[in-house]
């Protein structure tokens, strides 16, 4: 067992962008289990606690049986829970107009962003952020979802891309959802992890004003 505890403890202190296929039978295609998670409101579940009462000896035609009644009593919910309502989901409010930074120059998303991306079920998270308050105004206007649906090219499935920010951390979070198809085990992705997914998007080319670059120096 220490050989698959070190490989675990490696696997989850990797470096950027390491990513495997988690099947090793895959000389060969092999049917796999497929998980579907789901939503569902707390105010419908009907939990019940069923309690047994002491067994008691009956007769059947295989001999002596033993039989038991149910006695149900009802859980209820808890005092208090939050009703599931939409998550949230918006561009930036008041986007500056990027065509007044002055002119702009070619290079990666990552030499200006970090960024940290994992699986959730089918979906994958991504936050990206800068690393100076100065070049915040750029990026939350700059990292919508269309642009995010952009770096995606030609990988873009037309997945439901959601999007919030963290004005403290000079932050933008994504989900793209069902990217990993039925999640981490049935995904047919080699990065079924999505932890390479952060340097998929940080290696993408795009325009960043000379000027937001400057202030990033400071």
């Amino acid at each position: 067992m220490a050989v698959p505890m070190v490989m675990g403890e490696f696997a989850m202190q990797h470096f950027s962008g390491f990513h495997l296929s988690l099947d090793r039978r895959t000389a060969l295609p092999r049917p796999y289990l497929a998980f579907c998670p789901a939503l569902y409101q707390q105010h419908s579940l009907k939990e019940t606690v069923n309690i047994l009462s002491p067994s008691r000896p009956g007769m059947g035609d295989g001999g002596q049986e033993f039989t038991a009644t149910s006695s149900p009593i009802p859980a209820g919910h808890p005092p208090t829970f939050e009703p599931l309502e939409a998550r949230k989901n918006y561009d930036t409010i008041s986007p500056i107009d990027l065509s007044t930074l002055g002119p702009t120059t070619r290079m990666r998303l990552g030499d200006i962003a970090l960024a940290r991306s994992g699986d959730k079920g089918a979906n994958i998270n991504l936050g990206i952020f800068v690393r100076s308050a100065g070049q915040w105004d750029w990026f939350r206007s700059f990292m919508t979802r269309e642009r995010m649906r952009a770096l995606l090219g030609k990988d873009d499935d037309g997945y439901f891309i959601e999007r919030v920010e963290f004005p403290k951390l000079w932050a933008v979070h994504f989900v793209i959802y069902g990217i990993l198809g039925r999640g981490v085990s049935s995904s047919t992705k080699l990065d079924c992890l999505g932890k390479g997914f952060a340097d998929y998007v940080r290696d993408k080319v795009v325009q960043v004003p000379v000027s937001v670059l400057e202030v990033g120096r400071l």
